[in-house]
């Protein structure tokens, strides 16, 4: 076994607690960011804890929707941390403030149904549990932004970078490529694919026009 495969091992079978911090932060360090003022408000409140915070509120309600569906039909599942894609995801990211690339690989939902069987329409609702939460976040999020207009730096930094993490999120998880949910959904329900890519593209670029 290299070293590769023992981090990969090891990194497979972390406590699922950990496992969601590691990659909560694997997702957040794309807007961490040290010396950041917005409105007067503390740096290390706006520039690191927030973002971590709109981090965990993407990756961790799309994981346990997964994780619930699964159970709901009768799987086992949990949320699963792989070395490399944590690594992938972290460099990624850190460099995204130049490249405008943001990804999230860090990790997945293992689902262990009975026989090791699992029909294609079980496999695509559990699939389309994740970013159909983002989706619904994102969307609760952006209307608390129009409605309320917050004058509070921190209630309006926090409903920013929800918006932006959960909106991407779907929209990333969407795209139909192996091991991404999209794939997945696609072979399940084109219909619903088609609409939620296309919902999650409006959603991502939709503050650019409106606020």
């Amino acid at each position: 076994m290299s070293y590769i495969d023992y981090l990969e091992w090891r990194f497979r079978n972390l406590n699922e607690g950990l496992s969601f911090l590691l990659a909560i932060l694997s997702l957040a360090v794309a807007f961490i960011k040290l010396r950041y003022f917005y409105f007067g408000a503390p740096a290390i409140v706006i520039g690191i804890l927030i973002p971590i915070i709109a981090a965990a509120i993407a990756v961790v309600p799309h994981e346990i929707a997964h994780r619930q569906t699964a159970r709901v039909y009768g799987c086992n599942s949990r949320f699963i941390l792989s070395f490399k894609g944590f690594l992938a995801t972290l460099l990624i990211n850190l460099l995204s403030r130049f490249t405008g690339v943001l990804v999230f690989v860090s990790g997945f939902t293992g689902i262990f149904c009975r026989f090791g069987l699992m029909s294609k329409d079980v496999e695509g609702k559990t699939a389309f549990a994740g970013p159909a939460t983002n989706l619904a976040i994102a969307v609760i999020s952006i209307l608390l932004l129009l409605t309320l207009r917050p004058t509070n730096a921190y209630i309006d930094y926090l409903l920013s970078q929800t918006y932006e993490f959960n909106s991407y999120v779907a929209f990333f998880n969407l795209i139909p490529i192996p091991p991404l949910d999209g794939q997945k959904v696609m072979k399940w329900n084109i219909g619903i694919w088609v609409a939620s890519i296309i919902f999650s593209l409006i959603l991502a670029f939709m503050p650019f026009f409106i606020l």
